[in-house]
């Protein structure tokens, strides 16, 4: 066997959030004696730079600050692409696919350039000038790169309505590691405890989670408007937050929640490390976002034996499968409001909450048996290796890629 493929990973930041996650987990699974990575992240490090140093993986951070991309930092990378002569780069998010490419090019490494596109629609005016002028440059240059990927087939459409002419453009999904979201009898009865003491839980009250850190597109307001009308036929009922911003004192969270008359129904998390058993704790999860490419949440809970109840986002219908419900794709378009969206939000978990237990924890079995046999990790980890080996062989097609034309 020769030399290890050499490739850099050129990412916005390094935060938890579904890119930096899933990079995260590839860069554990992907085997060192065919691939030698290192990630550069454009800004400040963040919580999983320390995590991917651990596994061995250089990470340097160029320390920009948000915005339009910086001329400094295009300087600093193209000078990183000269020292390491990457064979590839692979980009994450809108920002580093467009420095990545310019510094790929800039520098003369001679580096493949693969652009991964993590969404499928994006309300650009909840988002600053510097996102929508980067991605305006992203659909002009978009034919450069050797090729961009997509985590879901949503997502690539959308980017070519809106402008995208890739040469090669793969739908990579992301997979999911059955061994550790999984259902766990005793984690569910730990924490339901912890919150009984924190947050005056039942044991038995029915829990609706929200697995998403606060943002404009993750549709808390949604959620929030939606429980508000649960509670009315179900009061007993209790509303979970998990993930960043969602703590005690997180000033957008704590508006919607007293807003609806939630205070006494919710759990607030913040960012968890054992999100794997945050999930097995719920009855149902509810993806309520405005626009996702590959909601991770929803196959993680799935994969947890929990149904879930969905807005049309992304490729989240076909993701969920028979394990829950998903909304009716005109409430999922930008012309749906959000008393629509909210009204089919209650009406769906209203529904799943009316089931048995027993009927519950069918629907949750089907869709861990959905999720492990289409989404395994195993099989995403070989598919991302596949397309790196082809791109740093010039090869035109791959054998197991869902390519659109």
């Amino acid at each position: 066997m020769g030399e290890p493929l050499r490739i850099m990973h050129v990412i916005t930041g390094l935060n938890l959030g579904g890119a930096e996650t899933w990079l995260t987990r590839l860069l554990l699974r992907l085997p060192v004696e065919r691939f030698a990575c290192r990630v550069v992240s454009l800004m400040d490090g963040g919580e999983l730079s320390g995590v991917i140093r651990d596994m061995g993986v250089p990470v340097q951070s160029l320390g920009m600050g948000r915005g339009v991309p910086d001329p400094r930092g295009l300087w600093r990378l193209s000078r990183l692409m000269r020292e390491h002569r990457p064979q590839v780069v692979q980009t994450w998010l809108y920002h580093a696919d467009l420095l990545g490419f310019l510094a790929a090019r800039l520098s003369g490494c001679g580096a493949a350039v693969s652009w991964g596109l993590r969404c499928a629609y994006m309300d650009l005016a909840r988002y600053g000038l510097g996102t929508r002028l980067t991605l305006s440059a992203c659909v002009a240059l978009s034919g450069r790169p050797e090729a961009v990927t997509a985590n879901s087939r949503a997502g690539a459409a959308h980017h070519v309505a809106l402008g995208y002419r890739p040469r090669r453009l793969e739908v990579l999904e992301n997979g999911v590691d059955g061994g550790r979201f999984r259902p766990d009898a005793e984690a569910r009865a730990r924490l339901r405890r912890e919150w009984g003491r924190e947050w005056g839980i039942a044991s038995d009250a029915p829990l609706i989670g929200l697995v998403a850190r606060v943002d404009p597109m993750k549709g808390h307001a949604v959620f929030c408007r939606a429980a508000q009308q649960v509670l009315r036929v179900w009061p007993e009922a209790k509303f979970l937050f998990c993930g960043a911003g969602t703590e005690l004192g997180g000033v957008e969270l704590d508006g919607l929640i007293v807003q609806h008359g939630l205070a006494d129904a919710v759990v607030r998390l913040g960012r968890r490390e054992d999100v794997a058993q945050v999930y097995a704790a719920l009855d149902v999860l509810a993806l309520p976002s405005l626009g996702e490419g590959f909601p991770n949440a929803v196959l993680e809970a799935l994969a947890c034996a929990v149904p879930c109840v969905c807005l049309d986002v992304g490729d989240a219908r076909v993701m969920c499968g028979p394990g829950g419900l998903v909304a009716p794709a005109v409430l999922s378009g930008p012309g749906a409001t959000e008393a629509e969206r909210a009204g089919f939000l209650a009406r769906a978990l209203g529904q799943l909450l009316g089931l048995r237990v027993v009927e519950r924890q069918e629907l949750g079995a089907r869709g861990r048996a959905h999720v492990l046999a289409n989404y395994s990790l195993e099989r995403a980890v070989e598919r991302w290796a596949a397309h790196f080996e082809s791109l740093a062989g010039g090869q035109k097609t791959l054998t197991d890629a869902k390519t659109i034309d």
